[in-house]
């Protein structure tokens, strides 16, 4: 949906922006053309490809995602030029001294097209770098003196494809085993695509090293792309789905109890939606509880399950400095970074990777997360 809302407001960009320009017809129509197919891009890789997310060259991906990008924000830059022009006007018919801006329509679409492409090459640059490690101590309540100092590296949205392939998701893997973490956990969206396609980019997965295993959520891409393909994919790289499950890790001589749900979209594709009580069914009341969940909407229902900390991802982080208020109004009022729902903690990963169809992060980047627990 928001890919065609965003081909409908290239007509206003368009309207607003080039058609006022003092340029011959033919060339206003030639920009017109090139910002409207801009925008169009994903209906046109469905339209050549067959799907929105094509397995071509990622040099290709990069360069349609800068277009892409470079659309979408002349139409917030846009917005915001009109809603100054508009906030001008009102306050000269109060203070009809006021100065007038005195910028001619080609100096306008000059600069807000200079500063839109350059926002979208930094911004499509931010999206599929490597990531940096981001550290994060949470404090829980009942953590066992012994378990203090526990570190756990999450990452989130992978989204392996095209865009984030073999090379990139080996380059994270070396990141996170520099780390050297007890536990490694994934929290949904692994990749995209048809899972036998994209064995070759996940299989530097099965490098990930951690005493306790590697253990992963599902979230709403894998049943976009076959459920139980991407299911048998994960086994495959060594990492264990938690759908509506739970195991006992056993560490320092103690016990924690790790769960893991399925994704909302999976009750209308046939398959059981996420259950914290299912997930937690038989698991010991007296140790601590860490449950993975996609989407950190759930975290309610983990409280209600004495769960101590829900680890989450979904959001992005809204990808765009100040779009963060805008998703988290999408999900519950959560977008990314540290919460507290009771006395269960929630940290919300702004994603490990992204979705190739909108791959642009404009000062919201992806992380790697190190999670150390202490008391608290």
């Amino acid at each position: 949906m928001l890919h065609l809302l965003a081909t409908i407001l290239s007509l206003y960009v368009i309207a607003r922006l080039i058609l006022p320009l003092r340029l011959p017809l033919w060339l206003k129509l030639l920009l017109s053309l090139l910002v409207l197919l801009s925008a169009l891009k994903l209906s046109l890789f469905r339209l050549a490809f067959g799907t929105m997310m094509p397995d071509i060259p990622r040099w290709a991906l990069l360069g349609a995602g800068v277009l892409h990008s470079l659309v979408i924000l002349l139409i917030i830059l846009c917005a915001l030029r009109d809603a100054l022009f508009l906030a001008l006007w009102l306050a000269r018919k109060l203070f009809p001294s006021l100065p007038a801006l005195c910028f001619s329509p080609g100096q306008w679409a000059s600069g807000l097209l200079s500063l839109s492409l350059l926002l979208s090459a930094f911004g499509v640059w931010q999206a599929l770098r490597v990531p940096d490690v981001h550290h994060v101590t949470i404090s829980l309540p009942r953590l066992p003196a012994a378990l203090n100092g526990l570190r756990i590296v999450q990452l989130s949205d992978l989204h392996v494809s095209p865009a984030f392939p073999a090379a990139w998701v080996r380059a994270v893997v070396q990141k996170v085993n520099a780390l050297k973490p007890e536990l490694i956990v994934i929290t949904g969206d692994l990749g995209d695509g048809p899972p036998d396609r994209r064995m070759a980019d996940l299989a530097p997965l099965t490098g990930l090293r951690a005493p306790l295993g590697v253990f992963s959520c599902t979230g709403n891409h894998e049943y976009y792309w076959g459920f139980n393909g991407w299911m048998d994919a994960s086994r495959r790289v060594g990492i264990t789905p938690l759908n509506n499950a739970h195991v006992i890790v056993h560490t320092r001589g103690q016990e924690l109890v790790l769960a893991g749900v399925t994704d909302q979209t999976a009750p209308s594709l046939g398959f059981p939606g996420p259950d914290p009580g299912l997930a937690l069914h038989g698991a010991p009341a007296d140790a601590v509880r860490i449950m993975l969940a996609h989407r950190p909407r759930l975290v309610g229902k983990s409280a209600e399950e004495n769960v101590d900390l829900q680890l989450s991802g979904h959001t992005h982080g809204g990808q765009l400095i100040g779009a963060n208020r805008l998703v988290a109004r999408f999900n519950d009022g959560f977008s990314s970074g540290l919460y507290h729902v009771g006395r269960t903690a929630l940290y919300v990963s702004p994603g490990t990777g992204l979705w190739e169809g909108f791959p642009l992060r404009l000062f919201v980047p992806a992380e790697i997360t190190e999670i150390t627990l202490r008391q608290g």
